[in-house]
């Protein structure tokens, strides 16, 4: 028996010429045409069907839609590709449990290569675990440093990580990406529940922290201990960049320094990010196809049209992820050079789920565009938390209600003014009525366990 050392199972060389690191990225395939980058993902989607039709999963997937990988010619034959969810990859689970039968790798493939396992953070359900080869996991840690590199993060800079270290990938493809593919310091505290803010707050300060990668959300937490704590964001720390995932507003006027946005997710690590130009996020063409489809059809829609995100991983050698609809909101940007130089397509930044998504009168409503509503008075922190329940009504008909439960910015505040008026301003700019109930500084924080979690709960049905 031997042992699959980490630095014989790979080819570094070939790693590093197919998908480029930062630097080498910035000069390299960042600088592609249209016809460069096309033709790449074709020979690779051809490359990963071939990679799918070996996994049972696919298997039985593609035979119910008589599909053949044959099928695809061209980039615009991927719709023939039939689509899956979350809830497919749930079916797959219970028919074989634990790890479903999507997987590449099994745990007894450890003993000759090299694999790491972990799982979605289960907001939307059940956790999803995933086996990664050590391949899938350096590709994915250079997207990872291909970001943060975008994000004006450097060579010798000390980054404060304040995602989750736990069974989730989120924490340890960002610290993989920052040490061993850009060359930074990781300063791993974790979240609020490892490492208390006020303790991360300090740490940044006493070692001088060039970025934080946190959420939004955390990030004005961060930014709110530290002032409680009498420091000057400003004059007592070195942030010079920050790396979030969410509405970056608020956090500028905050910090006073560029704050970009990403998108990412589990299985398959980091898929855009933000350029200086702050125009939408640049997906990483090399590694990924991106499509969006109308939430009920299932159709591609053109530039410009809000729907499910669905991608395509071109880089797996484990898990392949082929026409997977995330349902994460979003829209696709034109075929256009940015204003940073890029010819990778772009898409709109993310704008809630799909899957909590609520109809009420015919009007779809979601709790992520409700949070942003609310941002135009200033009267609000920022922090709310949605539920939905169906009530009886009058004529004994049932009938779903939303309630937005919303923390007013500081105590003494007329609540009741503040509750029409914000009643009035989501039915003006949402177009149905939503029930707002306007409640004190901080007492939400046991429903969306803010200060704690890295993702924040926004959402509760209660309907039964």
């Amino acid at each position: 028996m031997s042992i699959p050392y980490y630095y014989k199972s790979i080819d570094f060389n070939k790693l590093v010429q197919e998908y480029e690191p930062p630097m080498e990225f910035m000069e390299g395939s960042w600088r592609w045409n249209r016809d460069q980058i096309e033709n790449t993902q074709f020979v690779r989607l051809k490359e990963t069907l071939e990679k799918g039709s070996k996994i049972p999963f696919f298997q039985k997937l593609w035979s119910k839609f008589d599909f053949s990988p044959d099928h695809v010619q061209s980039l615009d034959d991927i719709s023939k590709i039939p689509m899956y969810t979350i809830d497919d990859i749930r079916e797959s689970i219970e028919r074989q449990p634990p790890f479903g039968d999507y997987q590449s790798y099994t745990f007894e493939d450890g003993n000759h290569t090299p694999l790491r396992f972990y799982t979605s953070g289960g907001t939307t359900g059940t956790p999803r675990p995933t086996i990664y080869s050590q391949w899938d996991r350096e590709v994915g840690a250079i997207l990872s440093a291909r970001t943060f590199y975008m994000h004006g993060i450097r060579p010798g800079d000390a980054v404060l990580n304040s995602w989750a270290y736990s069974t989730h990938n989120a924490a340890w493809i960002m610290d993989h990406g920052l040490w061993h593919w850009l060359g930074c310091i990781p300063i791993t505290t974790g979240t609020g529940n490892v490492t208390p803010t006020e303790k991360q707050v300090e740490l940044a300060r006493t070692f001088g922290a060039r970025s934080i990668l946190a959420t939004s959300d955390y990030l004005l937490h961060i930014a709110d201990t530290a002032q409680k704590m009498g420091y000057d964001l400003k004059e007592d720390f070195q942030f010079k960049t920050l790396s979030a995932f969410g509405n970056t507003e608020p956090v500028k006027k905050v910090y006073n320094c560029p704050v970009y946005d990403s998108y990412a997710f589990h299985e398959v690590q980091y898929v855009a990010a933000e350029c200086p130009a702050h125009k939408g996020l640049h997906i990483f063409e090399d590694a990924f196809i991106v499509e969006v489809v109308d939430f009920e059809t299932g159709k591609p829609l053109p530039p410009g049209h809000r729907g499910n995100l669905v991608v395509t991983a071109l880089y797996k050698t484990g898990t392949q992820q082929i026409r997977y609809n995330i349902q994460d909101i979003s829209a696709l940007y034109e075929y256009e050079q940015c204003e940073c130089g890029s010819w990778h397509r772009r898409m709109d930044y993310f704008q809630g789920r799909s899957d909590t998504m609520v109809k009420l009168r015919g009007v779809n409503v979601w709790p992520e565009g409700c949070g942003k509503v609310i941002l135009e008075d200033e009267r609000v922190n920022g922090e709310y938390y949605c539920y939905v329940e169906r009530l009886k009504t009058d004529g004994n008909r049932e009938r779903d209600e939303m309630t937005m439960l919303v923390e007013a910015k500081t105590d003494g505040i007329d609540k009741y003014e503040m509750q029409r008026d914000l009643t009035d301003l989501l039915k003006r700019k949402i177009g149905v009525h939503i029930q707002v109930q306007v409640v004190d500084p901080e007492s939400l924080r046991p429903y969306t366990g803010h200060g704690v979690r890295a993702k924040l709960k926004r959402f509760e049905d209660r309907r039964g």
